[in-house]
């Protein structure tokens, strides 16, 4: 099974049809003036890579149908899928795995402590008032105010002059800081120009020298309010992780086997259209999301040729779509294959179920009702989601997996890993006008 785009899931799917899924919190972003240089260049390096490579395929014109269309055992022969046999590596968390999870806790989100003695210094994190205007015309730029913003000196979020100009700046003095923005900076009426920003300090804060109890409880995890608590917390983090990571890993190791022991015949040009369809709707939204979030214009051409490029594959971007729809196509007509054989079906019941579970827990919806939003979907996308998780249980359920103790290395790399991305996802969202 090729390893290239994931498999659209149902779950995917219901994302692309709310308004929300992050949308308002990244054109948040985005729509900052000062937006980082970095963000810029990584949009300017993704677009490039799809330079004279464009899709041209009809969308809207292409002949599909589904799997109800066809009887997969007619395309599919079925190695075995029951009574599988395999090891997989589960990892056993140490209590130096604890302890490194706590280690990364502590550098990532420190106790702060308010500083009223001294001026500001490298590393401290200031709370600042500021207005961004051109230095030929005193105008205030869009963008470039904010009050109460949050800035750690040294961060290198904000553009290059701006926290070193803040060091020895008192709380409650206000400074101009006469600045440039970079050449190649994303947004056009900021890119080169002079500009001086007046920034006002409010308060200062430093990072405590070492844990606490107090900071331990202060990072707001359910049931901690001590160090004792916290290292239970974090062994109990790293546990669900170990397990999570084994039953993925299991799944994919158990539907890998499974199919390379099937055989495929000739699959009609109109499936593997449908699955196209589909890819091509969820690279539009990565698409989108992205543009949101670094503000430039990525698009579905330019996501598949870097796809393309990371992969080696010589040809269009049409001849890649179509070959990782091809492998979709086969994904589910196996698991389509396994479902008739086994008799496992998806319900009415169970498709309503799950789109309502999702039209609930949507933060934002732009469908009056839960009738209108399930009027727009194609539930064909959904039962064979649903179907394909029946028969992935299935398989596993069926099979003898042996647990086998993972290396010390790639444990101790995994914990350390998690623990970063935990403490940066509990962190606020920071105001970057200036960044």
């Amino acid at each position: 099974m090729k390893k290239k785009l994931s498999v659209l899931l149902a779950g995917v799917m219901v994302c692309t049809m709310f308004t929300a899924c992050g949308k308002e919190n990244a054109s948040e972003n985005a729509d900052n003036a000062a937006s980082t240089e970095s963000s810029a260049d990584a949009a300017a390096t993704e677009t490039s890579v799809a330079e004279g490579m464009a899709l041209t395929i009809d969308f809207d014109n292409l002949e599909t149908e589904t799997l109800n269309d066809v009887t997969a055992s007619d395309i599919v022969t079925l190695g075995q899928y029951k009574e599988l046999s395999f090891e997989v590596a589960k990892d056993e968390v140490t209590d130096a795995e604890v302890e490194d999870y706590v280690a990364n806790l502590w550098s990532t989100k420190p106790l702060m402590l308010d500083v009223t003695d001294r001026a500001v210094q490298d590393g401290d994190t200031v709370n600042i008032d500021y207005v961004g205007k051109y230095a030929d015309t005193k105008e205030a730029f869009d963008g470039g105010t904010a009050e109460g913003a949050s800035l750690t000196i040294g961060s290198n979020s904000y553009i290059e002059g701006f926290e070193s100009g803040l060091v020895g700046v008192n709380i409650g003095e206000t400074v101009d800081l006469n600045l440039t923005f970079p050449e190649n900076y994303g947004a056009e009426n900021l890119a080169g120009k002079d500009v001086v920003f007046t920034v006002t300090v409010n308060s200062i804060q430093a990072p405590d020298t070492e844990m606490s109890d107090e900071w331990a409880a202060g990072l707001g995890y359910d049931g901690v309010t001590d160090l004792a608590t916290l290292r239970d917390y974090a062994r109990k983090t790293l546990e669900d992780q170990a397990q999570n990571e084994f039953d993925s890993t299991v799944e994919n190791t158990a539907v890998q086997t499974v199919y390379d022991s099937t055989a495929f015949g000739d699959i009609p040009q109109t499936l593997i259209n449908r699955y196209m369809k589909q890819q091509k709707q969820m690279l539009d939204y990565q698409a989108t999301m992205y543009s949101y979030y670094y503000g430039q214009q990525l698009t579905a051409d330019s996501l598949l040729a870097n796809y393309m490029n990371a992969e080696g594959f010589v040809g269009t971007v049409d001849d890649y779509l179509n070959d990782i729809s091809k492998d979709m196509a086969q994904q589910y007509l196996m698991f389509q294959a396994i479902a008739d054989e086994e008799n496992i079906i998806v319900s009415d019941e169970e498709i309503d179920a799950y789109l309502k579970n999702a039209y609930e827990n949507a933060s934002t919806t732009s469908f009056s009702s839960f009738e209108e939003y399930k009027e727009s979907l194609d539930l064909e996308i959904y039962r064979e989601g649903l179907m394909a998780d029946k028969v992935v249980a299935f398989i596993v359920e069926n099979a003898n997996v042996v647990a086998t103790a993972a290396t010390e290395d790639a444990a101790s790399e995994s914990s350390s890993a998690e623990a970063s991305a935990d403490a940066a996802s509990e962190s606020s969202s920071t105001e970057t006008v200036a960044e």
